[in-house]
């Protein structure tokens, strides 16, 4: 009971994250296309994308450290009041109308945010029983796109209903973020694996370490790269929506906000199906499937790109497939794990997801600033990607998935 009441209040904590990360990262989106005008656009978000993961980019390996060096439920409970902190800058930086200080203010939060994540996912083996992973992931995941979908509904909605007041929404979020805190003293409290851990910040040293423990454990760092391209994808995903929706829907930033809810809503629905089926096992056939659907799911969106109904549903059906797609990825990586290293190797996980984000932000620079082609067109480039790299997975990975079971 204790360790069922322990992961619940990580998973409220988590998607109060989540969901205040969501929020401000449009309220800054909104307020300086209001500031800099909509053909700025595609620049707003590709620097907004890029300034969001650079602190995961540069402190996602100290942050693994100091996951494994204290307590992780101390970490979180620091970072949480680091959040509530950084939020009430926020404020004010809203409230001056400043490009610079707007942007600063996202750096802030997304810098919180990378300190916090490998302790949240390194946790889990700590509070949850073994068996139990696959299942506990499938609900942390839902929980994470559900407050993505709230996210991104009331980025939008308080956009409107306030007249743009983007002060009242960081508001809104700075409270939510002490409601987070208070969850986060509800944790059950766990003991430091590698108190002897020294914290290094030459990242990449230490990344490369990482990895190396990660390639003699079987197909760990390949699942690790596996999980960083849903990343990639799903970033892009994320970032593509207002330029399609304006684009092809003839929608407006705001409104092309909205159509990031299905995806969203697509990612809890396969991360739920994947609790639910996955049991006490941990299924990569169900990622294999994943990709496969996702890249269709692109390829299809291409061709009706101007309904907004079959726009909707491909959406939904895009993230349905990447819940299926990184569940069983993201469980694998905490289970296969060595314990006293599993904050770092999570860590070095998170890294290669940030390089994917950052690819993610590169490709939507590249495709709509330098080859000045449509966002659909993105799309339709993006279903060829994912299908060639399923192939590659389902290749390597066959050879472990029996009867949909993992080997032990």
């Amino acid at each position: 009971m204790r360790r069922i009441f322990s992961f619940t209040a990580l998973n409220v904590t988590q998607t109060l994250v989540t969901l205040v990360d969501s929020v401000f990262r449009l309220i800054v989106v909104f307020s300086l296309i209001d500031l800099m005008g909509q053909e700025c656009c595609n620049q707003i978000l590709s620097l907004s994308g890029v300034l969001f993961i650079l602190p995961f980019l540069f402190f996602s390996t100290p942050a693994g450290h100091l996951a494994d060096k204290f307590s992780k439920r101390d970490v979180l409970i620091w970072t949480m009041w680091a959040e509530v902190i950084f939020l009430f800058i926020a404020i004010f930086a809203i409230w001056m109308h400043n490009v610079f200080s707007s942007y600063l203010s996202l750096f802030l939060v997304a810098l919180q945010a990378a300190i916090f994540s490998p302790a949240k996912y390194a946790i889990l083996p700590e509070i949850v029983p073994e068996d139990d992973i696959s299942r506990a992931n499938g609900h942390m995941t839902l929980a994470t796109y559900m407050a993505v979908i709230m996210g991104t509904f009331f980025g939008s909605f308080l956009a409107e209903i306030s007249g743009r007041n983007y002060v009242f929404s960081t508001i809104l979020c700075f409270i939510a973020s002490i409601i987070g805190l208070i969850f986060s003293y509800l944790i059950e409290k766990t003991p430091a694996q590698d108190p002897q851990r020294k914290i290094s910040f030459f990242f990449l040293r230490d990344l490369v370490k990482s990895l190396k423990v990660a390639s003699k454990h079987e197909h760990l760092l390949l699942v690790s790269i596996a999980a960083s391209y849903f990343l990639f994808t799903a970033s892009y995903t994320q970032l593509n929506l207002i330029p399609f929706g304006i684009q092809s829907l003839n929608l407006s930033d705001v409104q092309s906000g909205y159509i990031y809810l299905s995806a969203a809503l697509g990612i809890g629905l396969g991360s739920l199906f994947v609790s639910l089926v996955s049991k006490k096992e941990i299924k990569l056939s169900l990622a294999l499937w994943g990709g496969f659907g996702t890249a269709f799911s692109y390829f299809f969106l291409y061709f009706f790109k101007y309904q907004l109904i079959p726009v909707v549903f491909l959406i939904l059906s895009t993230g349905f497939h990447g819940g299926l797609y990184i569940v069983p990825l993201d469980a694998y990586i905490q289970v296969v794990s060595p314990k006293k290293q599993r904050g770092s190797i999570i860590a070095a996980s998170t890294f290669l997801g940030v390089l994917a984000v950052l690819f993610a932000a590169g490709y939507l620079s590249l495709i709509g600033d330098v080859l000045v082609l449509s966002a659909s067109t993105g799309f339709f480039f993006i279903s060829f990607i994912t299908l060639i790299f399923s192939f590659y997975l389902f290749f390597n990975l066959r050879k472990k998935i029996v009867f949909n079971n993992i080997e032990e």
